[in-house]
């Protein structure tokens, strides 16, 4: 009599979707050129902060300033060549704020196309499907890896922002009128927002569009619209008050009166001095917070149903 061994057939593992924390390291390697191009974003902008901070025109404009007002001295606005580095100081602020506010979402807009176009035209999605992982599952991850990443990167950039902001109201390098409202109202929980819807947009255009190159196209003028047409909506639902004396604005230095254009046509230094108070910061950002995740809400919705009827 023999003995018999039986050997216990093992399952297939060649070619399966990975899971737990490798299928996160697989999500990261296969779209590592999105992470990159966030990753630089937010680098530059970090480095482009302390450079104006600690530069020569954060130095320059400083130096200005000391002894504005003061007796014998004359107002530094009536001396352009010394007040060079205080208005480059100024203009390069609207730049880095233009560019965090309206540039990061379409940083993660192009991310979520990338992230959805190219696997939706290479075909790997029903390859995908037919293995591990389930579709809602594959686009689970697909949302929450870079979204996680997003996040942080853009919540970093708006912790430094209004650090900057704060260091330079210290230093009285803010001018009254509207950019110096927007900065204070716009930044915070709401620009970490407008990351994440547009990553969802961009998500959403990925399965509309159907390739790669027309899904990066689409999903970031499509995230810069949403933000556009968004962005004004902050301005004008809540009141302004016209009566705000010197050192009474969001920030202190910020209620100067001056002369700046308020319109199109109107030149006037009480709609300078027009201003809402700072303590609407956190009513505007929780209210625009919350539509613009029910925005994303929406987005991330709209794509799951799209992906529920590519589901065989």
């Amino acid at each position: 009599m023999s003995d018999t061994t039986t050997t216990r057939p093992q399952p297939r593992t060649e070619g399966r979707i990975r899971t737990g924390g490798q299928g996160l390291w697989a999500v990261l390697r296969l779209h590592r050129a999105a992470m990159w191009v966030w990753i630089v974003f937010v680098a530059g902008m970090a480095a482009a902060m302390l450079w104006l901070q600690y530069g020569p025109y954060g130095t320059g404009a400083t130096a200005v300033q000391q002894g504005c007002g003061t007796p014998g001295h004359r107002d530094c606005y009536s001396i352009p060549n010394r007040a060079e580095d205080f208005h480059q100081f100024g203009g390069m602020l609207d730049y880095l704020s233009w560019l965090l506010r309206n540039i990061a979402p379409v940083v993660a807009g192009w991310a979520g196309g990338a992230l959805i176009g190219r696997e939706v035209e290479r075909g790997t999605v029903e390859l995908a499907w037919t293995q591990a992982v389930t579709p809602v599952r594959w686009l689970t991850e697909k949302l929450a890896v870079p979204g996680v990443l997003l996040a942080a990167g853009s919540g970093v950039l708006v912790l430094q922002f209004r650090a900057l902001l704060h260091w330079a109201d210290a230093r009285e390098l803010l001018i009254a009128g509207y950019s110096t409202q927007d900065y204070y109202f716009a930044f915070g929980p709401s620009a970490v927002a407008y990351v994440l819807l547009g990553l969802a947009v961009g998500v959403l255009t990925g399965f509309l569009a159907r390739g790669t190159l027309s899904a990066l196209g689409i999903a970031g003028v499509a995230a810069w619209g949403v933000t556009y047409l968004v962005n004004p909506w902050r301005t004008r639902i809540w009141p302004v008050v016209t009566d705000v004396q010197l050192g009474k604005g969001p920030f202190g230095y910020a209620a100067r009166p001056c002369q700046w254009r308020q319109s199109e046509t109107i030149y006037s230094a009480d709609a300078c001095l027009g201003a809402k108070p700072a303590s609407l910061y956190w009513p505007v950002q929780l209210v625009e917070t919350g539509f613009l995740l029910v925005l994303t809400a929406l987005a991330v919705a709209a794509a799951y149903w799209l992906l529920r009827r590519r589901t065989p």
